[in-house]
């Protein structure tokens, strides 16, 4: 229930606010909080997609990044996504290309690099 993760916000002499707002438990976000004029929605919304201190969190599989891709006439954003298997494939024309030994990818501190850059790295 979306309510066990917001406080119903009070006034200083206690009584609820009017209109009412309602305060998350684990981030400093309000939202109007009249369940029948408002829903509750967005505060859904907030603990389920927003809100990385919620117990009830998903990370968004679809969700992607932007990315600088340099060009002749300077460059342009683009929205990517991580594939584990185009990273392989990228890892392992590296290896080729670069006539590195196979144990390159084996050693601590490229797992290590991997890690630190794209955390989605199995």
């Amino acid at each position: 229930m979306v309510w066990d993760h917001f406080v119903k916000m009070k006034n200083v002499d206690g009584s609820l606010r009017k209109p009412g707002r309602a305060k998350c438990k684990y981030y400093p976000q309000t939202y109007t909080s009249d369940s029948r004029s408002n829903g509750t929605s967005t505060m859904k919304d907030h603990v389920t997609l927003q809100c990385r201190k919620s117990p009830v969190y998903v990370r968004s599989k679809r969700q992607r990044k932007l990315s600088f891709e340099p060009t002749e006439k300077g460059g342009n954003l683009v929205a990517i996504a991580f594939e584990n298997k185009t990273s392989k494939l990228a890892c392992a024309r590296m290896v080729v290309r670069d006539e590195l030994p196979f144990s390159f990818v084996e050693n601590e501190g490229f797992r290590e690099f991997m890690r630190v850059t794209q955390q989605h790295t199995e």
